[in-house]
């Protein structure tokens, strides 16, 4: 009998989406991104209602994703499993932040890659809210990207979550001539 893959949505590069409301702060991981839109530029993210995260970005308004490189992903596990509503994720696990360029929420300086957003609008997805933000500034290490502005695979290895808190990450790619 074949397995039940209905949930099956991986691989998905992982993100650890940031919110910041008044003296608050917080992170979270997520598999559920992406792009949406060239015009205007919009971006997506798809969390649960009883996540700490949700509350943030419905109460600022704004968020970001930070990409992580698979080298972090003890640490990309830890900010999923732990609440951000009883510890303070930033201290407890150390991590790094940059105040953000266009926005509130501060940015993990360990990030090869950051999208800063604006919410643009909130929709009731199932047992989700899918969060659209328009990208307001999106950034990164320049050593990452080629001149082409593509990831460079030789420089970093983007974290996968490929089901079941496992992780993986990618070989560098091959190229398909026209």
């Amino acid at each position: 009998m074949a397995k039940d893959i209905s949930h099956q949505g991986y691989p998905k590069i992982v993100a650890v989406i940031g919110a910041k409301y008044g003296q608050r702060t917080n992170y979270m991981t997520a598999a559920w991104t992406t792009y949406l839109s060239h015009d205007p530029l919009l971006f997506g993210v798809s969390i649960a209602p009883q996540r700490f995260t949700h509350d943030l970005i419905k109460k600022s308004g704004e968020f970001n994703c930070n990409f992580l490189p698979f080298s972090k992903t003890e640490i990309i596990h830890a900010i999923g499993r732990k609440s951000g509503e009883r510890i303070d994720k930033i201290k407890e696990l150390d991590l790094a932040t940059e105040e953000g360029r266009s926005i509130e929420t501060p940015y993990l300086n360990e990030a090869y890659a950051i999208i800063e957003c604006k919410l643009h609008k909130s929709v009731k997805a199932g047992d989700h809210t899918f969060f659209m933000g328009e990208i307001l500034n999106a950034f990164g290490d320049n050593q990452v990207f080629t001149g082409e502005g593509t990831i460079d695979l030789n420089e970093v290895e983007p974290a996968l979550y490929i089901g079941n808190n496992r992780y993986a990450t990618t070989k560098p790619e091959i190229k398909i001539e026209k």
